[in-house]
């Protein structure tokens, strides 16, 4: 059977998508870089607001709220699609044992995937304690891991953002709706106010499965 999609407009999405067959394929700074370019380009298509990101070695982190009606389907497309053809380029020509294991067989044609097929762990965010617990385990992912001594010294996040209001890698939308008593936030001085949003129960889809 089929999963079940639970779209609300209100609601944040906390997204998670995996490389494939859950390699290490975030193998240095250059890929990482390509990714945050690719999410920064989807990003400045108004199709999402960005609250929060981790790249981890083998998997992403993304907390969400899509904008003008954007499914999640087509956001995920927009940030993984174009990274994969200039990641799996980068891969063959660096690491290219590593692109042999990427190849796979699609009928008469041999291709090669960098994301693990389907669309990934979509959970949709509708209060704010749970979006405060969701950006805080996404933020602790490195350090549980033992890639850093804290949060904030893993570079490929937005833990920084949140813990001394700086934006780095890429800008991320300062979440005014959330309250005061839920979360405590580095505010920077040039952020934009942002609408009233809610989010609430966890799915997995298929949507999003670019390669």
């Amino acid at each position: 059977m089929s999963p079940k999609h639970y779209t609300n407009e209100s609601h944040a999405h906390y997204l998670t998508f995996s490389c494939y067959k859950n390699l290490w394929l975030f193998k240095d700074d250059i890929l990482n870089s390509l990714f945050v370019e690719s999410l920064n380009q989807a990003h400045s298509r108004s199709l999402f607001s960005l609250y929060g990101f981790v790249i981890m070695p083998n998997h992403v982190h993304l907390l969400i709220y899509p904008l003008r009606g954007a499914s999640i389907s087509a956001i995920l497309t927009a940030i993984k699609q174009p990274f994969s053809h200039r990641a799996l380029n980068y891969i063959g020509q660096r690491w290219p044992e590593m692109d042999g294991r990427l190849r796979i067989r699609k009928g008469d044609s041999i291709v090669r995937r960098f994301w693990q097929a389907g669309g990934g762990y979509d959970r949709n965010i509708y209060r704010d304690e749970t979006f405060v617990h969701t950006l805080e385990y996404m933020h602790e992912n490195p350090l549980r891991k033992g890639l850093v001594k804290k949060a904030s010294d893993w570079k490929w996040s937005s833990a920084r953002f949140y813990e001394f209001g700086e934006i780095d890698l890429i800008k991320i939308d300062y979440p005014e709706w959330v309250t005061s008593r839920a979360i405590k936030l580095a505010r920077p001085h040039n952020e934009r106010d942002k609408p009233g949003h809610r989010a609430g129960r966890a799915t997995h889809h298929q949507a999003g499965a670019a390669t």
